[in-house]
């Protein structure tokens, strides 16, 4: 469904919230994209405790190299 990656890792921007986290207190709070078995999301979430501040559905990226 999807061609093989020809890096050995996906690099995926992360955009860092300016807020602190409401379960821990940490300044680290990113918003960035994932998919995971509902599709592709954009999150807000902690790095530290990994909590999860606001998700929602987003429309996929297009795929390089298709269409």
């Amino acid at each position: 469904m999807f061609p093989k990656p020809t890096e050995p890792t996906v690099d995926e921007p992360l955009t860092p919230a300016g807020t602190g986290c409401p379960a821990c207190g940490a300044a680290t709070v990113f918003t960035y994209r994932l998919v995971d078995y509902r599709g592709w999301l954009r999150v807000t979430k902690c790095r530290t405790c990994l909590h999860v501040v606001d998700r929602h559905r987003i429309t996929p990226p297009a795929q390089a190299g298709v269409g």
